[in-house]
């Protein structure tokens, strides 16, 4: 009794690829991302008689963005393509399902099937079920897989669904609520294996656990700066009673990366420029951040180093984050009355040091440059 199959998730196709300032790198990144779909299909046709059926775990698309001619053209068609193999997808919180969405007002091919708000459970075989749920207006916030309960566990159970594991303070926080679930209620369901969407990252369910509920696949290519590293799509095979079988299949176009360049002791802006030219790579996607304290008298034109950037074409794209801070000696506190008076109130306060070592630094910064670095790091 086994299932195999791939799982995919949160491409995004049509996304605004918020971060980028250059429109026409904007456009070739919603090209790459198309081409990437294509690739998929592609390899999904040429394995088509090793698998059971595809799952698309949520985010296919942009709905506030979506375009006819990426519905219809890119992926109605890929999924036709594929028959007679079946085509199982839930919606997510971004193609999210509401009157107005392209899973209700288009024709989908007839090897698809497109999961509604609530839990349904749809035959694959006589030892194969698949419970789905898309995500909705109504059940947004709502966790759905708690009260999920297979009517049969001798069978094999696939739970499909785009939702948000609680628990992880830091996906939680960038990627918001959808479906919210716990790893207790994935074992409360008596399902097999959960193909997840919604967090970026490929990763197993529950987090660090040998005994493995499920995976979330990933978007197959980075969308934001945040998301560094290799993106996948899976290739899962799942038997009764067994941890699944997970192979990793990436089709990336272009890798993110995060620079940090320590800025401690720099006197200018050309010692910066030097620094993030030897970490030249035109082909990536780079988050570069300016680090260090610095005497109060340096002045750093991020203007300047990021026309310097675009100009050498050091990146393929990239933004700029300034955490720098400036170093006060006490001989120049002790020389402002100001200076003196804001530190001695600081130090009266009962706070910790972290919050004193910040509102000095911020502080001090307002009174002697009449400007703040680093304040986005507070």
């Amino acid at each position: 009794m086994q299932a195999r199959f791939l799982q995919i998730s949160d491409f995004h196709l049509d996304s605004k690829f918020l971060g980028f300032q250059d429109v026409d790198k904007i456009s070739q990144r919603k090209r790459e991302l198309e081409e990437t779909f294509k690739k998929v299909i592609q390899f999904a046709n040429s394995i088509k008689e090793e698998l059971d059926f595809i799952l698309f775990a949520g985010d296919l698309f942009e709905g506030d963005y979506f375009s006819p001619n990426t519905i219809k053209s890119l992926i109605i068609y890929g999924i036709e393509s594929l028959k007679p193999l079946p085509v199982y997808i839930v919606a997510g919180n971004h193609d999210i399902l509401e009157d107005s969405s392209p899973y209700l007002i288009y024709d989908w091919p007839e090897n698809s099937h497109i999961f509604g708000a609530e839990f349904e459970k749809v035959k694959v075989n006589d030892s194969l079920y698949i419970w789905g749920v898309s995500v909705s207006p109504e059940n947004v916030s709502k966790n759905l897989l708690k009260d999920l309960s297979v009517d049969n566990k001798d069978v094999l159970n696939i739970a499909l669904m785009h939702g948000a594991e609680i628990g992880n303070g830091t996906e939680e926080s960038i990627f918001g609520d959808s479906l919210p679930f716990s790893s207790d209620d994935i074992k409360r369901s008596g399902v097999d294996y959960i193909a997840l969407g919604h967090y970026h990252n490929c990763r197993q369910v529950p987090k660090n656990s040998e005994n493995v509920l499920g995976y979330y696949s990933g978007s197959p290519e980075s969308l934001s700066f945040k998301e560094l590293g290799e993106k996948f799509i899976l290739k899962v095979k799942v038997k009764k009673g067994e941890n699944p079988e997970v192979d990793e299949i990436s089709f990336q176009k272009r890798y993110y990366r995060e620079i940090e360049v320590d800025c401690s002791g720099i006197i200018s802006s050309d010692e910066i420029k030097e620094i993030v030219k030897n970490s030249s790579d035109a082909d990536a996607v780079v988050a570069i951040t300016l680090k260090g304290d610095v005497d109060p008298d340096i002045r750093i034109d991020l203007e300047d180093i990021e026309d310097y950037i675009k100009q050498g074409n050091i990146f393929f794209a990239f933004n700029l984050k300034n955490n720098i801070r400036s170093v006060y000696s006490q001989e120049l506190i002790e020389s402002s009355l100001l200076g003196k008076n804001f530190i001695k109130i600081l130090q009266d306060r009962q706070v910790s040091k972290e919050v004193i070592d910040i509102a000095t630094k911020v502080g001090l910064d307002a009174i002697f440059t009449k400007e703040i670095r680093g304040w986005n790091e507070v």
